[in-house]
């Protein structure tokens, strides 16, 4: 006669047995799932390359950039390789790469923004962060001031961070337009550092000189704004022959009608 004691570990290795054959099948079969999906993605190529996040860059440039031949491994790419052949180009600032079941990849870029083109010996563009970018032709028109009385630019390579003090000053300038309204920005035409002299602008409604002199940029600004448009604009731009901004809160302004006359100052 089985005992009772017996009884309940027979009824326990028999739930273990039929645990285990139950979860055999299920090993097996998760291990099988494992293996299909490498040889799956190992058996992928790369079909497509999307680009994305461009407005001055061509998506030919990148996908070049990138060193990715089509039909290679897609499971196989580097991602980070991809990424550091992307980042040599100058305009990018920032790439991610990804990879896109079943056949692509997606290279998303947030592209420099150039706030001026420089004028030294031949072209350039800068971006508020002083990173120097060749000059291009591109679907995307930039409407950009000039950075002009400058010099020292002849070993300049695209992506060099800037060292040229007057091109740094001048991209402050204009940073700080920005940053004060964006129309006054828009404003300007020109900055030209005039070697090392005083710092003149020109608008892209008038030919007159603004001269701002060195430093206390931001208040200048601000008075040149506050200044065209309430006087000149009212008085008429065709009016105007020279703006002076050298003197403390005071705006030294020359009229045409008025060329034989001592300038006007006029207190904000």
């Amino acid at each position: 006669m089985i005992q009772p004691e017996e009884q309940t570990d027979m009824a326990f290795h028999e739930r273990v047995r039929r645990q285990w054959g139950l979860l055999i099948p299920l090993v097996v079969t998760l291990v099988a799932v494992f293996i299909f999906s490498v040889q799956w993605k190992r058996s992928l190529k790369v079909r497509h390359i999307e680009v994305e996040g461009l407005r001055a860059l061509a998506a030919q440039e990148i996908v070049a950039a990138s060193g990715v031949r089509m039909n290679s491994s897609l499971q196989e790419t580097d991602l980070a390789g991809v990424q550091r052949q992307i980042m040599t180009e100058a305009f990018v600032k920032s790439v991610t790469v990804s990879r896109h079941y079943p056949d692509a990849l997606r290279i998303s870029i947030l592209e420099r923004e150039p706030i001026a083109s420089v004028s030294g010996g031949q072209m350039w563009y800068v971006d508020a962060a002083g990173v120097i970018l060749p000059f291009r032709q591109s679907a995307l028109k930039l409407d950009l001031p000039i950075i002009s009385g400058v010099v020292g630019l002849q070993n300049t390579r695209a992506g060099d961070v800037v060292t040229n003090r007057e091109i740094s000053q001048a991209v402050e300038v204009l940073a700080s337009a920005r940053s004060l309204d964006s129309n006054l920005y828009h404003f300007i035409s020109e900055v030209n550092m005039n070697h090392g002299g005083d710092i003149t602008l020109f608008s892209v409604d008038a030919g007159a000189p603004i001269i701002l002199g060195r430093g206390g940029m931001a208040k200048k600004l601000y008075l040149l704004q506050s200044f065209w448009s309430n006087v000149v604009r009212t008085r008429g731009v065709e009016e105007l022959q020279s703006i002076d901004l050298r003197y403390d809160d005071q705006v030294v302004v020359r009229w045409v009608q008025q060329a034989d006359k001592p300038p006007s100052r006029v207190s904000l």
